[in-house]
């Protein structure tokens, strides 16, 4: 999967991506190595999805793919619930607190 995303970011929609975000959470949790042959292309699969059209759905999946590759498993999974409409809710939540 990883791989068919690194050659053709730009056609990938966002299921792609939160696949990626949250397989790489759980491999995060059970502190599992990514295989070396796969890492070149997850961060290029991940880099190649900013020159396309972004709505609010796949920004959850790819900012949690990034935070995923990045090894932050925690943040990727709370990213993909993070749409832009829970994003208002949290920040409401957040300042009022």
């Amino acid at each position: 999967m990883v791989r068919a995303l690194s050659r053709s970011p730009l056609t990938a929609d966002s299921t792609y991506f939160q696949f990626s975000a949250v397989v790489e959470a759980w491999r995060q949790q059970k502190d599992v190595e990514i295989p070396e042959d796969l890492q070149a292309d997850l961060l290029r699969s991940i880099s190649g999805a900013a020159d396309r059209e972004w709505d609010g759905g796949f920004l959850a999946c790819a900012l949690s793919a990034v935070a995923a590759a990045k090894d932050f498993g925690n943040v990727a999974q709370t990213v993909l619930e993070l749409t832009p409409e829970v994003a208002d809710e949290f920040m409401e939540w957040f300042y009022s607190r």
